[in-house]
């Protein structure tokens, strides 16, 4: 079970949650790419709507806060909130209720008892950085306008700044007669707390930064994380980044993620691996690009490793955490909560290392794989 992401900067306090992406180096995958994982038909389209007959409150929740230019496009479980005719719209829709279903899918299998939100979960694509900023002041109550996405804690909803490219060339063709107005949020004011990060401005929806934000939100609303708990990184991130799909075709929890991997085992042949007694409290990380990538690659790796070899013992860990209602946590009550359900982090360090050895050995297995066979590879998702 395995995958990844990176990130520059993460808090990880339960009312506030931050996860700033950075660029990954793995190829990147068109919103329609999901079509085509795992051999399956395309996912229905999504429809157009305002409100529909017997949607949550939660649909419209985000209309006091947004232009009255927005539109939406909906889906079974989400709905998207996005510029006039935004091309993108529907390709991420059946990307985001693909990852819906293969969520619960592969969950369900490693064990956990799920349940299912009864309100649609909401995406809120903003064609312009200042209205997004304007937003996150307003709906968290704090300044965000050095993230270009997040995913809330709570509101429920993840922000991005996301530009739909064929209008912007149609705009450039048709010189504007005036100042013309931009999506920007409402005046009215909501301060809040919360949040977790996306793609850059301008990019088309990258498949593997979709699929950890909305593992994200998947895990707050599907019971095995808890709103308003503060949770160590390497469970926040650590899920996240094994759920991520790539732009080859690879998904979540079932494949390797080798960017997320190769960072792992260069920070374990450098020794720069965080100690397990440290990193198992550990809920923030600077904002340096290279420890960022770091401390990210070791949650996956972590991650993966509680959860194929003490895999009852996690479920037991995140029911007894979310029981505890702590918005906060101090590192010696994080400790303490690990080393009952795992033991001692100390006694875990030779297992973990055995885990880190065999991480390298199937590394070097599919490097001699690759170079006894130049001319494979798996063919990338346009």
């Amino acid at each position: 079970m395995r995958q990844s992401v990176l990130f520059l900067f993460v808090a990880l306090a339960a009312p506030c949650i931050l996860c700033a992406n950075c660029h990954c180096s793995e190829p990147q995958g068109s919103p329609n790419a999901a079509d085509r994982v795992r051999g399956t038909s395309p996912l229905p389209l999504a429809r157009k709507a305002t409100a529909p007959s017997g949607a949550s409150a939660e649909l419209t929740a985000p209309s006091p806060l947004l232009d009255a230019s927005f539109q939406s496009t909906t889906t079974e479980h989400f709905v998207l909130f996005h510029e006039p005719g935004a091309g993108y719209a529907a390709g991420a829709c059946r990307t985001l209720e693909y990852a819906y279903e293969y969520f619960y899918d592969v969950f369900s299998q490693a064990g956990f008892d799920l349940s299912r939100s009864q309100d649609r979960l909401v995406w809120i694509c903003f064609p312009h950085k200042s209205g997004f900023s304007r937003y996150a002041l307003r709906a968290e109550g704090m300044d965000l306008s050095w993230l270009d996405g997040y995913y809330s804690t709570l509101t429920n909803r993840v922000a991005i700044v996301q530009t739909d490219q064929r209008a912007r060339r149609r705009e450039e063709a048709v010189p504007p007669s005036g100042s013309g107005p931009e999506a920007v949020v409402a005046a009215q004011r909501s301060p809040r707390e919360g949040v977790l990060a996306m793609a850059a401005a301008g990019q088309q929806f990258d498949i593997t930064r979709l699929t950890h934000e909305v593992a994200h939100q998947l895990s707050f609303n599907s019971g095995i994380q808890k709103r308003g708990v503060m949770y160590p990184l390497w469970i926040s991130e650590g899920l996240a980044t094994n759920f991520e799909f790539d732009g080859t075709g690879s998904v979540g929890l079932e494949h390797c993620n080798m960017a997320r991997c190769n960072g792992l085992l260069e920070a374990y042949a450098t020794g720069e691996l965080v100690p397990l007694r440290q990193f198992v409290v550990q809920t923030t990380v600077a904002p340096d690009l290279h420890l960022g990538r770091r401390i990210y690659a070791q949650a996956w790796g972590f991650f993966q490793f509680i959860l194929a070899e003490h895999p009852e013992s996690l479920r037991l860990y995140l029911q007894r955490v979310a029981k505890n209602h702590l918005d906060h946590r101090e590192a010696a009550t994080m400790l303490a909560e690990f080393t009952e359900a795992f033991g001692s982090p100390d006694t875990l360090e030779e297992s973990w290392r055995a885990f880190l050895a065999r991480q390298a050995q199937q590394a070097s297995a599919r490097r001699l794989a690759a170079s006894a066979t130049p001319n494979a590879g798996t063919t990338r998702m346009p």
